[in-house]
């Protein structure tokens, strides 16, 4: 309409709603056509003026809104009978009746996609990074949940397709019909009426309709339940770092070398505040920093930890007592029950690789048969060759899949106890005393202190990753060993 040059007079139409139902859009629509000269007709109307467009303006609202209002209960219904709202979820395919006809709105786990999404949840619980899981479903030539879309990046992986938004809902970690629960109207789509984009907002809880579908279970409580503490503890350390400045130059401040090795990991046992130094010279120690600065109504505080003995104490109750006979079977146990579910994992991408070498068999012996008919060679053989070369690399990575036996060494306790005691000689020595309190922080998650009014002395609780410290004494052995396996020790000593 805004064109200098036209080859049309008028408007021709079945009726004004096949126009445009908005009627925002009608009215712009019929305002341009009337300051160019061009008049618009429909075939049940004849000739539209003025009001003729109001009225379908207002009725074409008026039924937009109706519509919305009898669609949103249609599918709110669905979703309590079980049923699908809509949209292709990973994981699942159509559901069928018993004579393989399709079931509307039902679902069935698809067992190929069902064995990705489960070796998703086991490497992120593992401590493996949404990246790099990304990375390796994408290097495996898996096919993401966005394959045959239109964007750009349709059918690869990417972090942002596993971790989602936790409060939303969105992503493959936070999908709940995994552990068989329906969860629909979380959030309410509308397009913005200035840029022409659908934007989502979240609903209040209130309005979420849930069903549970047990049958459609396809990861466990145990596993889903060590993802969400995964997430929980993901989103504390991100908090201790976020930024507060515009320009997000605050990130800094983390980066800068501790000024003292026990920084950050003391914590206090009244309130679980972080313990803070204070003092001079020999007089330095730590105290718990919401007692100094926010007095005893939120934290009452005790007898300040000496420098000088804190960091002895934490290296004695590693060497020590952490490798105590209780404790080490304790961990061998802990060992065995991750290899097992290691062997779970290795099963289930041993059966998606197969299929895909099945597949690429298939396509390979489609291409020889074409070829055989008489099609074109010379685009054939060039597929076939990439079919090929696939094929040989898809069945040289099947080995590197299948686990391996792992059997810990009998000396690991030494091998241990020697790696504590060379990182305290390392910390006495000022060239390498920064690298060695950076290793000092990867075993030790967190320190409670307390004290102990009995004994006239504080008690130390150390918290760690007891597979990461002994890993590190035993990396041959151990390095196969995915995931994380907590260890907590005290030690104690009067000051």
């Amino acid at each position: 309409l805004t064109a200098k040059e036209r080859s049309f007079d008028i408007v021709l139409a079945e009726s004004l709603d096949r126009v445009s139902r908005d009627p925002e859009h009608l009215a712009r629509f019929s305002k341009l056509a009337n300051h160019a000269k061009i008049e618009i007709y429909t075939v049940d109307g004849g000739k539209a003026g003025a009001l003729a467009v109001s009225l379908s303006s207002l009725l074409s609202g008026m039924f937009l809104e109706k519509l919305s209002t009898n669609v949103h209960r249609g599918i709110e219904g669905n979703v309590l009978r079980g049923l699908s709202g809509g949209g292709r979820i990973y994981g699942y395919r159509p559901g069928t009746d018993q004579r393989g006809a399709p079931i509307k709105g039902a679902l069935a786990i698809d067992p190929i996609q069902a064995a990705i999404v489960r070796g998703i949840f086991r490497d992120y619980a593992a401590g493996i990074s949404p990246i790099k899981i990304a990375s390796r479903l994408n290097d495996e030539r898996i096919a993401s949940p966005s394959v045959g879309t239109k964007r750009k990046s349709s059918g690869k992986w990417k972090q942002n397709t596993i971790n989602g938004n936790r409060a939303r809902g969105t992503g493959i970690l936070n999908n709940e019909l995994y552990i068989g629960r329906l969860v629909w109207n979380r959030l309410t789509y509308k397009k913005n009426p200035v840029t022409e984009k659908r934007v989502s907002s979240q609903n209040p809880p209130s309005e979420w309709r849930t069903a549970e579908v047990p049958e459609l279970r396809i990861v466990g409580q145990e596993l889903w339940d060590a993802v969400k503490a995964r997430q929980d503890l993901d989103a504390r350390r991100r908090s201790k770092v976020e930024t507060t400045d515009r320009n997000k130059l605050s990130s800094g401040q983390t980066l800068r070398r501790r000024k003292y090795l026990l920084s950050g990991l003391l914590h206090c046992g009244l309130c679980g505040g972080r313990m803070t130094m204070a003092g001079t010279g020999k007089y330095k120690a730590y105290y718990c920093a919401n007692a100094k600065e926010m007095g005893p109504s939120v934290c009452t505080g005790f007898r300040g930890l000496r420098d000088s003995i804190a960091l002895p104490l934490v290296l004695a109750g590693l060497r020590d007592d952490l490798m105590q006979p209780t404790a080490y079977e304790a961990f061998r146990e802990a060992v065995h029950k991750r290899l097992n579910e290691d062997n779970d994992t290795a099963e289930d991408r041993l059966r998606l690789h197969d299929d895909q070498v099945r597949q690429l068999e298939m396509r390979h012996r489609n291409l020889l048969l074409a070829i055989e008919m008489g099609d074109d060679p010379s685009v054939l053989v060039k597929r076939l060759n990439e079919v090929d070369a696939e094929l040989k690399e898809m069945r040289a990575k099947r080995s590197e899949i299948v686990p391996v036996e792992i059997e810990l060494p009998e000396d690991l306790p030494e091998l241990y106890r020697e790696l504590v005691a060379d990182i305290a000689a390392a910390l006495s020595q000022d060239g390498i005393a920064g690298r060695a309190a950076d290793e000092l922080h990867e075993l030790v998650e967190r320190i409670i202190v307390d004290w102990d009014a009995d004994a006239n002395g504080h008690h130390l609780t150390i918290k760690g990753n007891l597979l990461e410290m002994l890993r590190k004494s035993a990396p041959s052995e151990l390095d196969a060993v995915s995931g994380a396996i907590f260890a907590e020790v005290g030690c104690g000593s009067r000051i």
